[in-house]
């Protein structure tokens, strides 16, 4: 088995929110993390799981700390994601359609204040960026992080 490699976010960015492996969104950024969490080069980043990856782990219906097993034992991206779609909870399929719709959809409610405060620490670390159109916190992401995003 080839070593996997875990990137080192204190000088480089996981792969974008919006970046899907095998047809599972958000599955890419997670791994990168969690591979970053045990290498002890995560940074600034929340550990795993933060609140993205648990509204993952929802949609998908997977325990948090058996896929934090499985990617700590050195498996593939592929492999990953294969167990996944074998172990997530029946309907899966059409809750990733509707998170992928939710992943650019304004945030509302109490996630509002959330959304509004990361802007602020945003603007103020990196003024020269146009953040008046991010409505939800995956163009935060990507407009912090340099990726494409619809709606940007």
């Amino acid at each position: 088995m080839p070593t996997i490699t875990a990137k080192d976010l204190t000088k480089e960015f996981p792969r974008s929110p919006l970046e899907e492996l095998d047809g599972l969104p958000w599955l890419p950024r997670l791994i990168d993390k969690v591979r970053a969490l045990k290498a002890g080069t995560l940074g600034d980043y929340n550990p795993y799981p933060c609140g993205g990856d648990r509204n993952f782990l929802g949609v998908v219906g997977i325990d948090a700390d058996q896929l934090k097993t499985l990617i700590d034992s050195g498996a593939s991206d592929i492999e990953i994601a294969q167990w996944v779609k074998d172990h997530a909870t029946a309907g899966f399929s059409e809750r990733i359609s509707a998170y992928r719709e939710h992943a650019l959809a304004p945030v509302s409610g109490e996630y509002l204040g959330y959304l509004e405060g990361a802007l602020e620490g945003l603007k103020t670390s990196r003024p020269e960026l146009d953040t008046s159109k991010v409505d939800n916190f995956t163009r935060l992401l990507c407009l912090e992080e340099g990726y494409p995003c619809p709606g940007l």
